[in-house]
């Protein structure tokens, strides 16, 4: 089933908009939500998901910065090899 929408009238929250499931009062389920606290959720859970996928990025970039580092390291000793050689 799905909700529908409406905005209310009242001085309170005058068109903040909201969603209900359309059955009478009596046999309802008693579901109801504000429009913009869904797309807080919404939001809040894509927020969460692109957070998730930083950590990730940045955690490869350590481990791709850290082999960067030992070629380095590997490299300076081969070229010191090298200049001893040469001496």
């Amino acid at each position: 089933m799905t909700a529908n929408q409406f905005t209310p009238t009242t001085t309170s929250n005058p068109g903040r908009k909201f969603f209900k499931f359309p059955k009478p009062k009596r046999s309802s389920c008693g579901y109801w939500q504000w429009e913009d606290e869904e797309y807080i959720e919404s939001f809040a859970g894509e927020l969460m998901s692109s957070l998730d996928a930083f950590k990730n990025v940045k955690a490869d970039l350590k481990s791709e910065r850290d082999k960067l580092k030992e070629e380095i390291g590997a490299l300076k000793g081969i070229n010191q090899d090298e200049m001893n050689k040469v001496l």
